[in-house]
């Protein structure tokens, strides 16, 4: 049984990763954490490794830190290390934990590793068996809507909501795509963008940059073509 969360710091600066380091290591709830100075070498690390709690700045020395979040497909809870709190909002867009503005305390710190964990799926939802499901309930305004998943074509992610585009037209919901994500089963539903998940039980046309769901052209993402082709082949549509 696990007793102690893995993490990863995300850090150009030695002397700022030193000190979370040695933070994390005081609250002894942590491995020791992994530590790399750019996007790249993070984003190579986390494509073949999970993690429990990324601590990620957002001056790094390749690419801005946000990249790092555009290129994964389901990054874990995400802790933003900053001096630059005028970017805070542009953080949240990612729903990321919390923001610690540099320098900060331990004290502060714990409260956003306390965050972080709320954001960790709980035992329950990691144990059913989401590929039973036959409908889910999303927010619309001030009430839940039920959708049939089979009745889904596809959702797109809408500024700071989505589209649920469906057999019979567009609802508008007030949840994020990656929270709609965690609740759909992965048999049939399938992230092929950023801003793009698609009912598999619907894609009649494959193209190398593009599928289309009836008569709906889907971009693929470019970091998500591996994946994609993949999870065709896993579900025995390509060869």
């Amino acid at each position: 049984m696990k007793t102690k969360f893995a993490a990863l710091i995300v850090e150009d600066d030695p002397v700022a990763a030193a000190e979370l380091d040695l933070f994390l290591g005081k609250t002894n709830m942590f491995e020791k954490p992994i530590v790399y100075p750019t996007v790249m070498e993070s984003y190579r690390h986390l494509i073949g490794q999970a993690v429990d709690i990324l601590f990620l700045d957002l001056e790094l020395r390749d690419f801005p830190g946000l990249e790092l979040l555009r290129l994964l497909e389901s990054p874990p809870p995400v802790i933003i290390t900053s001096s630059h709190v005028e970017l805070a909002l542009d953080c949240f867009e990612f729903e990321v934990a919390d923001f610690l503005s540099k320098p900060y305390s331990y004290t502060r710190l714990l409260r956003g590793i306390q965050r972080a964990i709320q954001k960790q799926p709980s035992p329950d939802i990691l144990s059913r068996d989401l590929s039973s499901k036959k409908h889910i309930f999303l927010q619309t305004g001030r009430a839940s809507e039920r959708f049939e998943l089979n009745d889904i074509l596809y959702i797109e992610a809408y500024g700071i909501y989505v589209k649920v585009i469906t057999k019979s037209g567009v609802v508008v919901v007030n949840q994020m795509l990656s929270s709609i994500e965690k609740d759909l089963p992965p048999t049939s539903f399938l992230r092929v963008h950023r801003s793009f998940m698609i009912n598999l039980e619907h894609l009649n046309r494959i193209e190398p940059n593009d599928l289309w769901i009836n008569s709906f052209q889907i971009p693929i993402g470019l970091s998500h073509k591996d994946k994609v082709r993949q999870t065709l082949k896993n579900n025995g549509i390509l060869d």
